[in-house]
């Protein structure tokens, strides 16, 4: 009864991880159609297109502002800064050249996510074949976790390099506006997480070889 609730809660997750995987790809080649037509669509009607990049406000590698209190506090305060102010640079423009730059990390990000996916259903199946215990199994495991690191240091590197390239296309802004993002250690923390689950599986096709075996 267990093993047959299971099996059907492996089954609910296969499907979303289907559902998920389609529409990741619907979505990128839909954003893929969208930059190569943009142009046609521009000249044909008053329509305009976004280009959006992430960006930090302020100058210098960490922007700093200065924050005022309107009354005294308790302690003593000579100076208080917000640091780091990021956000999202928005463009409506009917430039080609700028909206596939802003789109690039999208593209990137979106095929990276549906890779992974793509991965995530591939290591779902042999659990309901019943022999989820493999080498390949193991294997797609690793691949997983590279995939994901390299998503993770791709996505950043390239927003970073769009928004550098779009703000040197533009007239200077007041305050100064800086790129971004910063990459995020938290995919560090979930690839070696991923390698863990995959040394643990390869431990379980090795456990289930000696039973064969001892059978």
């Amino acid at each position: 009864m267990s093993t047959s609730k299971n099996l059907q809660q492996v089954r609910v997750v296969k499907k979303l991880l289907d559902i998920i995987f389609g529409l990741l790809v619907f979505a990128c080649a839909g954003l893929v159609v969208w930059i190569a037509l943009s142009p046609l669509i521009f000249s044909q009607s008053e329509l305009l297109g976004t280009a959006s990049v992430p960006v930090r406000i302020g100058t210098g590698a960490d922007p700093q502002f200065e924050v005022t209190f309107t009354n005294p506090t308790k302690d003593a305060i000579n100076a208080a800064f917000v640091e780091e102010a990021e956000g999202t640079l928005r463009l409506e423009t009917s430039s080609f050249l700028l909206i596939l730059i802003a789109n690039s990390a999208k593209v990137v990000t979106g095929i990276g996510l549906a890779y992974v996916f793509y991965l995530l259903r591939a290591v779902v199946q042999p659990i309901l074949d019943g022999n989820p215990f493999t080498a390949e199994t193991t294997r797609l495991i690793k691949r997983l976790g590279h995939v994901v690191l390299l998503v993770g240091i791709l996505r950043p590197v390239v927003e970073y390099m769009a928004a550098a390239e779009i703000l040197n296309r533009l007239p200077t802004a007041v305050p100064a506006i800086n790129p971004g993002p910063t990459f995020d250690a938290e995919v560090i923390l979930l690839y070696l997480l991923i390698l863990i689950l995959a040394h643990v599986w390869s431990y379980g096709l090795d456990l289930a070889r000696d039973k064969a075996l001892t059978i």
